[in-house]
């Protein structure tokens, strides 16, 4: 593999010199790809945002906990990816461990997001101003996206390394933005089925007709064309 200037094995996307003798220039250089990628990734959250825009108007409230679900994605993804970097760089986990590390993230981040839930539809309960069927969307909401974030931010890191990446320039900013765009989906998804949420014939868009509009067992078989 490539190596730098102390000899030690260097990763793609790394720079060429030691972190003191490199410039602004080439660090923007070494990073600037990789954000640009995540940065239109960003964008997708967005138009997920709008695609549910239909489901938003009839149920404001959801709009309440948007900023919620997608900031506890990155945080408790973003523990998740640090924790694991340092067991690799500790050398306690390797890629050969990788599903044991995403199985264990992942029930870690669901009871994490369950108990985060609880206490939201427990809110709901006496928040005069909230229905409880919004604080039942954001509970089931929490642990299915908490866990998607953490196996992400379990399975990245190993990835990066096998790919031969650095994995603290690459995990944390790709988890967010993958958990960004997939987490409001989730959100969504749940509360259409919580709320029994419908368009009108005609006015759907397209993630409503993907998504929204199908029994749940037709959901996969539409994705995989069946």
């Amino acid at each position: 593999g490539t190596r730098g200037e102390d000899g030690e094995p260097r990763a793609k996307g790394e720079p060429e010199l030691p972190y003191k003798k490199e410039n602004i220039l080439g660090m923007m250089k070494a990073r600037g790809g990789w954000l640009t990628i995540f940065f239109v990734g960003l964008v997708l959250a967005a138009l997920v945002v709008e695609q549910f825009e239909h489901l938003l108007q009839a149920n404001v409230e959801l709009s309440y906990f948007v900023p919620l679900l997608i900031g506890h994605g990155g945080n408790t993804g973003s523990q998740s990816v640090a924790t694991v970097i340092r067991a690799v760089a500790l050398r306690q986990v390797g890629v050969r461990d990788m599903l044991h590390v995403i199985f264990k993230e992942s029930v870690a981040g669901f009871l994490m997001g369950l108990g985060l839930g609880l206490v939201i539809y427990i809110l709901a309960i006496y928040w005069n101003g909230l229905e409880q069927k919004i604080g039942l969307v954001v509970c089931i909401s929490m642990p299915l996206v908490s866990a998607w974030a953490n196996m992400l931010g379990g399975l990245l890191p190993l990835l990066s390394v096998y790919l031969g990446y650095n994995p603290a320039v690459t995990s944390a900013p790709l988890m967010t933005t993958v958990v960004d765009s997939s987490g409001l989906v989730i959100y969504f998804m749940v509360a259409a089925s919580i709320l029994n949420f419908k368009d009108t014939p005609g006015d759907e868009t397209p993630l409503e007709k993907l998504f929204v509009d199908q029994e749940p067992l037709s959901i996969g078989r539409k994705m995989l064309g069946w």
